[in-house]
């Protein structure tokens, strides 16, 4: 039996070599696109922890402390909605507000990135990213006292919209998915209207709070 002892020829190598490049470029892509991907849904994750975060720690507050009134202090298209509540040495302020950044994209635009932030009871400071979204210069304010039981209900909504025009979430016709509200019921006994500029004796507010 005649073995064939002939090696690859010069060109057999260029073509092995070229489709193992080919082979190896796909799969380092695939990965970098996996890892992006990985990374992104990790921010997405955690950013939605962050929002999760300003809600629960802004209803937390006005769960364990009195609230005596409502300020609002919004300036410079950047809503600011201040928490009046009573404190050993006087009343504690917190302030949840928006905010934004602004940057010039690939395209030489200017944009903005809008921020949801809330200063607590303990000075803390938490802040979520509207990744993808803007944020309306008003805030939608419920307020109704219940003269039998002498509670008070309110209800501050934030419209959020999509960065992008999207018929189904603009300020023409919003969805209110991603919405930021905030509910709670106290006593009107511990409202203050010398510092409130809303919670009053009233029975029913429903009103705009605009920066």
């Amino acid at each position: 039996m005649k073995l064939n002892n002939k090696g690859m020829t010069l060109i057999e190598l260029l073509i092995s070599i070229v489709l193992v490049g080919i082979v190896l470029t796909f799969l380092f892509q695939l990965l970098s696109d996996l890892q992006n991907e990985s990374e992104n849904n990790n921010y997405a994750h955690n950013n939605q922890l962050n929002k999760a975060d300003v809600i629960y720690t802004l209803q937390r507050d006005l769960q364990q402390h009195t609230l005596v009134g409502i300020k609002n202090v919004s300036a410079n298209n950047k809503i600011a909605i201040e928490f009046h509540f009573v404190g050993e040495k006087g009343n504690i302020i917190t302030t949840l507000k928006t905010d934004y950044k602004e940057f010039i994209n690939d395209f030489n635009d200017n944009e903005k990135t809008y921020y949801l932030r809330y200063t607590d009871y303990n000075r803390e400071n938490y802040s979520w990213e509207m990744k993808g979204a803007t944020v309306d210069n008003c805030v939608n304010f419920t307020y109704y006292v219940d003269n039998i039981s002498n509670k008070y209900y309110l209800k501050l909504n934030i419209p959020i919209y999509n960065k992008i025009y999207h018929d189904r979430n603009n300020k023409d016709k919003n969805n209110a998915v991603d919405d930021i509200e905030i509910t709670f019921s106290g006593s009107k006994n511990d409202l203050d209207i010398n510092n409130s500029s809303f919670l009053t004796g009233t029975n029913k507010i429903e009103q705009q709070i605009c920066a």
